[in-house]
């Protein structure tokens, strides 16, 4: 059931109908219980008046005879056991019952019989049990329907109390329905029930993520823009170049820069894309990774860059080491580590990829005998589109945001060093996976 207000009315209706039946049961036996303890009263002070009054008077019309309309049936017996008086001669009853009340059955009717002595007499007062039951059951009927009519009242408030208690909900669903999709406020928690204040304290952490993530996509796009304007500018004037080269040497040369002006163009478009996949997160979950899987990928995928730079780059150390990771993110991760490596190495250069493990930390670390990076810049280095002044041409400034935001979703640290082959040393430490 999808609707609230619907499982409160069910629910409630349920109770309060569940409440008003064991009520009217409860009710109902005891007026019954109740209505049977009065009619033996009746009977025991019937007896007691036949004990203290006239013999001839009880059951008798104004000529001593007896009177058939009467539910009640009296005999009295003298002291050596002889029937005296009867009020209805037709009607059997046993004789002389034991003393008290007692239930009998005489011809296939069941009587309630109340006996005493009084006097050396012993009297007994008898009543159908049928009609008994019958005025007993209209006294318990009485008793109940009150209770059956209040019942459709008592629905109604539950249902406008439901309504009453949700209104703070549709003022709250009025309110969001009618934000603006850019609006980011929170909400105020103290004007909310106390029920709904978790909700709205998880809402407003949902509002300040969400700001984050749009003010996050707003400088992605506005920094994408400024660094996709010079390399589109640049493509332009080598073309225009190309098309006004007197010579073929003069035009080969042209088309070269126009050819590393493109590949620079793709490969910045690509890091792009890579970060704004490793931003959002996609829909990749976490799953057991193989991290020696993923820097052997990224050194196939590294290879002909390694090539034609003639940089050696390999798997120096590789213990099968396994993490909880986001597949394609992991691979992401690797492949642009290797890929800043090889690409801000002079020509010559080596590049040693290891996956070890150390302090119950699995480790990837890519050392290279490049330039390195001075202990100053490095904590900048992670920032989008930062590229050092004296940097070689041809990055993008985006791989190292890129693998601190994939190390961010796979719970992981990265380390800036100093290598052993003279240059940088990055190490992503991962936990184990169990």
């Amino acid at each position: 059931m999808k609707s609230l207000r619907a499982k409160l009315l069910i629910l409630l209706t349920a109770a309060v109908l569940t409440a008003a039946l064991v009520q009217a049961v409860a009710v109902f036996r005891n007026a019954m219980r109740e209505a049977d303890a009065v009619f033996d009263y009746h009977l025991q002070q019937i007896a007691l008046s036949l004990a203290t009054g006239e013999l001839g008077l009880p059951g008798f019309g104004p000529r001593g005879h007896a009177r058939e309309d009467l539910d009640y049936v009296f005999q009295v017996w003298a002291p050596d056991g002889q029937r005296i008086y009867v009020s209805r001669p037709r009607v059997e009853l046993p004789d002389q019952a034991v003393l008290g009340y007692a239930n009998v059955a005489v011809n296939g009717q069941n009587w309630r019989v109340f006996s005493m002595q009084a006097g050396g007499r012993t009297i007994q007062v008898a009543q159908p049990l049928l009609s008994r039951r019958a005025l007993a059951l209209t006294f318990a009927l009485n008793s109940v329907w009150p209770m059956l009519l209040i019942v459709p009242l008592l629905l109604l408030v539950v249902a406008w109390v439901v309504r009453r208690s949700l209104a703070p909900l549709r003022a709250l669903s009025t309110e969001l329905e009618n934000r603006a999709a850019t609006s980011f406020d929170p909400l105020d928690p103290g004007v909310a029930m106390l029920e709904m204040r978790p909700v709205v304290r998880a809402m407003n952490g949902l509002f300040a993520r969400t700001r984050q993530a749009f003010d996050t996509q707003q400088m992605f796009v506005a920094d994408a823009a400024h660094e996709l304007r010079s390399p589109l500018a640049a493509l332009k004037l080598q073309l225009q170049m190309l098309e006004r080269a007197p010579d073929d040497s003069t035009r080969r040369v042209a088309a070269q820069r126009l050819d590393a002006g493109i590949d620079r163009a793709t490969h910045l478009v690509e890091q792009l894309l890579a970060l704004a996949r490793a931003d959002s997160g996609g829909r990749e979950t976490p799953a057991p990774t193989s991290v020696t899987d993923a820097a052997r990928q990224a050194l196939a995928d590294t290879l002909d860059l390694a090539q034609a730079r003639g940089i050696d780059a390999g798997l120096e150390q590789a213990e099968e080491l396994t993490v909880v990771a986001p597949p394609q993110g992991l691979r992401m991760l690797a492949r642009n580590l290797v890929d800043n490596a090889v690409r801000y190495s002079p020509r010559g250069a080596r590049v040693d990829v290891r996956v070890r493990q150390q302090d119950g930390k699995v480790l990837l670390e890519v050392d290279d005998s490049g330039p390195g990076i001075p202990a100053a810049d490095r904590p900048r280095v992670f920032d989008r589109f930062y590229r050092r002044a004296d940097a070689p041409p041809g990055g993008s400034g985006l791989g190292l945001a890129i693998v601190r935001s994939v190390a961010e979703r796979s719970h992981a640290s990265v380390e800036l060093l100093d290598s052993p082959l003279g240059g940088l040393r990055v190490r992503v430490s991962f936990a184990p996976a169990s």
